[in-house]
């Protein structure tokens, strides 16, 4: 009897690990599968072993087969095939983030209900512009080989002309100084004529406008636009009369995690990043407190940063972006901002993640 025992014991192991998958629930293909198919299924993988079962040990192993079997329905009706053990391990774990994601946001919804369904923010479209792969300006890849070669070709305009610039001084007394001066200038103007790496206007606009699309399709993915730092922030730029772009102040976030974590810390420990200081050569440590210094001009830098503007948008004026720097710089409290919240444009879309023909965001 322990002999059996021990038989039949290893039988089940060997058909739950077999069997051992994250399990998911398909209860209408489950529901049709009868007793004849899970255990014609067993007895085509594992032989007569039902034989060696009692009543409860059978229905064990026909409660995993029909959850395998149910399992590979679904998946031929959702991917033609059934998926490898790699790729559904890989499947389970990423349901398991988006469960973990729909329950931090079930419970931040709960906290800020007022603030998520009046967002003043919505997703808008172009009407009349879509991505486009073979687009210069469209494709990562594509756009930087055009900047590379309208580098090279303005690197070697420059060697040229610095060439002839050279030819002329050297040519001693068969010129007056002021016949070279005269000669050089003329050489610039030549070369400027030639436009030689001058990047095309119309694809640098249509760069910006996918550039763009990408930074606020990455912003409408992510939650951090609900959290109360983002509000507060909203409203300061609101009483300052530049709260329409929401770009400008997703970006502005980023910088300001960095000012408020290390305005939690000892001002005189040194912090983790390095830069360069005047009057020394190479990168140096800063203090939390330098490094302070160097965020609020950060700050500064990106509320006026062209990069961040609307089509049509005047940079605010330099008094203003540091009065709305210290602002957020005084007036929201540094606790909450903790853990990365903020970190702007690791959501933005790829190229591969576009598909041709889609519309583009404008607001």
């Amino acid at each position: 009897m322990k002999s059996m025992y021990i038989i039949t014991g290893g039988i089940l192991v060997m058909i739950a690990v077999f069997f051992l998958a994250p399990k998911q629930h398909n209860s209408d293909e489950k529901a049709s599968i009868t007793h004849d198919e899970i255990d014609a299924y067993i007895l085509k993988k594992f032989g007569n072993v039902l034989e060696n079962l009692t009543p409860e040990e059978k229905e064990l192993a026909r409660q995993d087969v029909a959850d395998r079997l149910a399992r590979e329905k679904a998946e031929m009706r959702k991917y033609g095939r059934v998926l490898t053990p790699d790729e559904r391990s890989e499947q389970w774990w990423r349901e398991q983030d988006e469960a973990a994601k729909q329950a931090a946001y079930a419970a931040l919804y709960a906290e800020r209900k007022d603030w998520i369904d009046n967002f003043p923010f919505q997703p808008r479209y172009h009407q009349n512009l879509a991505f486009d792969p073979e687009n210069i300006a469209h494709s990562d890849a594509k756009y930087r080989a055009y900047r590379e070669e309208k580098e090279k070709d303005k690197n070697e305009a420059e060697a040229k002309y610095m060439m002839k610039i050279h030819e002329i001084w050297s040519m001693g007394d068969e010129m007056t100084t002021d016949e070279k001066h005269a000669a050089c200038k003329k050489l610039r103007i030549e070369m400027e004529k030639e436009k030689a790496g001058k990047l095309d206007p119309e694809i640098e606009e249509q760069r910006r406008i996918i550039m763009r699309h990408k930074r606020l399709a990455g912003f409408y993915k992510q939650h951090y636009r609900y959290y109360p730092e983002f509000e507060q922030a909203y409203r300061i730029f609101e009483e300052e009369g530049l709260a329409d772009n929401p770009i400008r102040i997703a970006h502005t976030m980023a910088t300001l995690e960095m000012y408020k974590e290390a305005s939690l810390q000892d001002p005189d420990e040194l912090h983790h990043f390095k830069g360069p200081v005047e009057g020394k050569k190479g990168n140096h440590p800063y203090t939390n407190q330098q490094f302070l210094d160097r965020c609020f001009h950060w700050l500064t830098g990106t509320i006026t940063y062209e990069g961040n503007l609307m089509p049509g948008e005047t940079p605010p004026n330099l008094d203003q972006a540091r009065r709305i720097s210290k602002r957020l710089a005084e007036e929201i409290p540094a606790e909450g901002f903790t853990g990365n919240k903020f970190l702007f444009g690791l959501a933005d879309p790829k190229d591969e993640d576009m598909i041709p023909g889609q519309s583009l965001l404008a607001e």
